[in-house]
């Protein structure tokens, strides 16, 4: 059963007490001028298994989704929160995130003993709208900039806290994979805005694989095909014609068009360059033929760990057939409106975040921690550091001559990074776009080394 809040906010603000089994009472700041309804899920959830779920639904444009699953370490209230955001181009952080990788329950809905949960606080949102159990009521309503997404992602995240305001001071990182990454600096740099007097602890961003300056990355994309062995000079010359045209595009102002482009990557690696069947997010991975040849987000990789978690399992029906009403929803057509979600990036995807990163260093209080996974193509990661090692900010002298240490588990080398108490970069092995799939305990050495737990 859903319990509604109805909350009407005005030009200035609006403060409204609703009455129900709880009382919420919540300021946001936003660009709609519409109706905000807070939608209290009330789903008896899985057994043992702490959780609380929300939507907050603008009127006229959609509902966003939340869920959160509180730590089972004894002082929940003053560990990290990890925000996990995954965008356009991923799996919703309800299915993928949830059970395919670090929640409390795995696909089977079996106890998961390596859960970050057992650390950490976990909030997930499924964003943007379109994705995952978060639904589109109108798709002219839905945002085309990057400040839009973010306003309705802020506007979430106050329905989360004044549902939990005793988690108000707890350190809050918020973390995006793959394209998740842009919404987590938008996200961010909105918090950080004087004007919005966000009162609740930010302390770092975490970038995984992120989609950050998608352009710049792909022109090593070639060197780095032909360097491990997927394709041949030619192939290379392909690939580096196809960057080189993105670039121009992007360079141009031209982001639709380089958005159009970027998504047949798929096939211009497989088909052109002739690597043949490879996982672009993971490519120690074959696909088949039929898989790699689709010209959307699929083309990316990541249906394929879809499959590898679920083992031919649907886990879109069992998205709606079992946690959807476990959680308390009703109606659902998971992951429905994806397409039009893709769509509603189509002049922001492919405009470089750099500037968002930079401010962040320069002029916040907030730190941003960089991972990748050295067998994901589309953010790989030589092309990643083209952009990190060009960063303008004071700190980057400091960065720079750092010395890069080796990640150790268990005497086995599992990767390196590069700290400073600003930025800090990891470089993860035999792992790809889902480096806490592929790589699981390296991961959680970096989570402590960045959050500074045991």
């Amino acid at each position: 059963m859903r319990k509604r809040t109805v909350i009407i906010i005005s030009v200035v603000a609006a403060v409204i007490v609703a009455a129900g089994l709880s009382v919420l009472i919540w300021w946001l700041v936003t660009r709609n001028d519409g109706e905000i309804t807070v939608i209290d899920l009330e789903g008896e959830g899985f057994d043992g298994v702490s959780h609380s779920a929300g939507f907050t639904s603008i009127q006229g444009t959609g509902d966003l989704f939340w869920l959160f699953y509180p730590t089972t370490n004894f002082s929940s209230t003053n560990r990290p929160i990890i925000l996990f955001l995954d965008g356009v181009t991923g799996i919703p952080p309800s299915l993928w995130a949830n059970f395919g990788m670090f929640g409390p329950l795995d696909i089977n809905l079996n106890r998961r003993e390596d859960s970050w949960v057992d650390s950490y606080n976990l909030l997930f949102f499924d964003a943007p709208m379109g994705t995952g159990f978060s639904t589109i009521e109108r798709e002219n309503r839905i945002p085309r900039t990057l400040e839009g997404h973010a306003d309705l992602l802020a506007s979430n995240l106050e329905s989360f806290y004044n549902r939990h305001r005793t988690y108000s001071s707890a350190p809050l990182y918020i973390m995006g994979e793959g394209h998740g990454a842009q919404l987590a600096l938008g996200l961010a740099e909105k918090l950080t805005k004087p004007d919005l007097n966000f009162e609740h602890n930010l302390q770092g961003v975490i970038i995984g694989n992120g989609i950050v300056s998608p352009a710049l990355a792909l022109s090593k994309l070639g060197f780095y095909l032909e360097e491990l062995g997927y394709i041949d000079g030619r192939g290379r010359e392909t690939i580096e014609t196809f960057s080189s045209e993105i670039n121009t595009l992007v360079s141009d102002e031209n982001y639709d068009d380089a958005f159009e482009q970027f998504l047949t990557l798929g096939e211009i690696v497989n088909d052109n360059a002739g690597a043949i069947a490879v996982n672009l997010g993971y490519i120690i991975q074959k696909l088949t033929r039929e898989e790699t040849s689709s010209r959307n987000f699929n083309a990316f990789g990541m249906r394929s760990y879809l499959q590898k978690a679920s083992r031919a399992q649907n886990l879109y029906e069992f998205m709606e057939d079992t946690v959807a009403p476990a959680l308390g929803i009703s109606n659902v057509a998971y992951d429905s409106s994806r397409e039009t979600a893709l769509n509603s990036f189509r002049s922001i995807l492919m405009v470089p975040s750099v500037e968002i990163v930079e401010h962040l260093l320069q002029n916040t209080n907030v730190t941003v921690s960089i991972y990748n996974g050295n067998l994901d193509a589309v953010s790989n990661t030589p092309g990643q550091l083209e952009w990190i090692n060009n960063l303008v900010w004071s700190g980057r002298f400091e960065f720079d001559n750092s010395t890069r240490q080796t990640l150790v588990v268990d005497r086995l080398v599992q990767g390196y990074f590069k700290e400073t108490a600003k930025l800090k970069f990891y470089w993860i092995n035999v792992a790809g776009v889902s480096v806490p799939y592929d790589s699981r305990r390296a991961m959680r050495i970096v989570l402590n080394r960045i959050f500074g737990t045991n």
